[in-house]
């Protein structure tokens, strides 16, 4: 089995997104396309999407403890 990473974007390239999605049902054997879907599921349910704002106040705090 091929290994999945996921990455957090603050901004999504949406086509960019359905080009890899292809290529990876391309790749995958059916065993292995359920358990990305079941996975797939799973992580859109927990996924984040901050307001840009929020995005600054985290990298300002986080320069803020050099």
């Amino acid at each position: 089995m091929g290994e999945t990473s996921t990455t957090l974007n603050a901004v999504a390239n949406q086509n960019n997104d359905e080009v890899k999605k292809e290529n990876l049902k391309e790749s995958l054997e059916a065993d292995e396309v359920i358990f990305y879907h079941s996975l797939r599921t799973e992580l859109e349910l927990i996924e984040k999407k901050p307001k840009l704002q929020t995005i600054h106040y985290i990298l300002d705090y986080s320069k803020s403890k050099r």
